[in-house]
């Protein structure tokens, strides 16, 4: 049999070193692709976070500055001062790390209008003006300059541009003063519970109870008691919310909880009362409710003050009155709930704070030396108001000051 001779066969099984090595190169480029997509996506993570805080930070400077236009507006109808605010509030806030700013035709006027649909819509030019629209923007073109991103540009792509929009505008108010009138009120403003003023010119006579008791038994010290203190602060508010060309129209609501005064007349004082109500739209003067306000908050330093802290009480009573046959419906509604208290009698105001919310009102609440705040921040947060917190008569009346100064301003959009 011939015998055939076979020459430059192929090696058909590799050695295991062999193989090791080719595995070793298949992984190395593997990992060095994964490391690749892994730094990009990282890297375009970074930026898009970025961009969100970008966009962020322009819409509460957007807002900011509209706010305070509408402010200046509706207290100088000046629309040049309008201007000087929205540009002067832009530049306070941080974009992307450096002053907004913007410029004059950024600034547009007009008004808001009630649309079929049920929502706000501003017009443009429309006349007269009580609302105004900032249009913010991060551009090669505007006056704040678009953004280098972090790593987009290393990946051939441009810096990043944005735009936001918002509109405020000066509407019907309607305002309901909640305040705490509790016992607790005639105390100093130490911080100290049961620390009263010494020499109060109406101090009682009544004294087989001992001292605390004689005090207590007392109307508030005129000038040093927390509700003196506190009638201050509504007369700045008053004040302030009466330099408008249209000011709000407001009530007055006091409240603690049922309690009958323990020694002859045995004289009975109820959870809430409405001291003031909303006057109507048609027979509304601004000095005449701003003064009957005043004097009700003054005769109630001429009488003792008694009973614990039911919150929910001047909560209800305030949006009965702010949903009643005297209130508009298109009206902007605010409570001002004010307590140096904890919550300790009536129902969950939280509770009571959610019924407003759901009647579209809004509830600012302040602390005057509370130490309850966890439920008034929680009051405030539901119903999308502010809280305050007043340590001090100053703290107090720059807390009534700001509130009186934004009280007709709302962000439409």
């Amino acid at each position: 049999m011939k015998k055939i001779a076979i020459q430059n066969r192929p090696k058909l099984i590799m050695s295991a070193s062999e193989l090791l090595i080719r595995q070793k190169g298949v992984a190395a480029i593997l990992i060095v692709a994964m490391l690749f997509v892994f730094i990009v996506t990282a890297a375009l993570t970074v930026d898009v976070a970025y961009m969100q805080l970008v966009r962020t930070e322009l819409r509460a400077s957007t807002d900011a500055a509209a706010k305070a236009a509408a402010e200046a507006l509706a207290r100088t109808e000046s629309r040049s001062d309008a201007i000087t605010a929205a540009k002067q509030y832009a530049q306070r806030n941080s974009v992307g790390g450096q002053p907004f700013l913007i410029r004059n035709r950024d600034v547009k006027f007009g008004r808001v209008e009630l649309a079929a649909s049920g929502r706000w819509e501003f017009v443009e030019g429309a006349n007269p003006s009580n609302a105004v629209r900032v249009d913010g923007n991060i551009s090669d073109t505007s006056r704040t300059k678009s953004l280098p991103l972090f790593f987009a540009n290393a990946l051939g792509h441009n810096n990043f541009s944005t735009s936001s929009s918002a509109t405020a505008a000066q509407l019907d108010v309607e305002v309901c003063l909640a305040l705490d009138r509790s016992g607790s009120m005639l105390f100093d403003m130490s911080g100290v519970d049961y620390e009263y003023p010494p020499n109060n010119p109406r101090l009682s006579s009544f004294t087989a109870w001992g001292s605390l008791w004689r005090n207590h038994l007392s109307p508030p010290h005129p000038t040093n008691s927390r509700w003196a203190v506190l009638a201050n602060a509504v007369n700045l508010f008053l004040d302030e919310a009466g330099q408008y060309e249209q000011p709000p129209r407001a009530a007055l609501v006091t409240w603690g909880n049922d309690y009958t005064m323990p020694i002859a007349p045995s004289t009975f004082y109820p959870a809430v009362e409405t001291n003031v109500n909303l006057p109507n739209r048609e027979s509304d003067n601004w000095n005449q409710n701003a003064t009957s306000i005043s004097q009700s908050v003054a005769q109630k330093n001429t009488i003792p003050m008694m009973g614990g802290t039911n919150m929910s009480a001047g909560i209800d009573r305030s949006v009965e009155i702010l949903t009643g046959s005297n209130s508009s419906g298109l009206a902007n509604k605010v409570i001002i709930l004010l307590t140096d208290g904890v919550w300790n009698a009536g129902r969950d105001p939280e509770a009571a704070a959610r019924d407003a919310r759901d009647q579209g009102i809004v509830i600012h609440t302040v602390s005057m030396l509370s130490q309850d705040t966890a439920t008034l921040v929680n009051i405030a947060d539901i119903t999308g108001g502010k809280f305050y917190s007043a340590r001090n008569s100053t703290e107090l009346r720059a807390a009534f000051y700001e509130l009186a100064r934004t009280l007709p301003v709302v962000l439409t959009d």
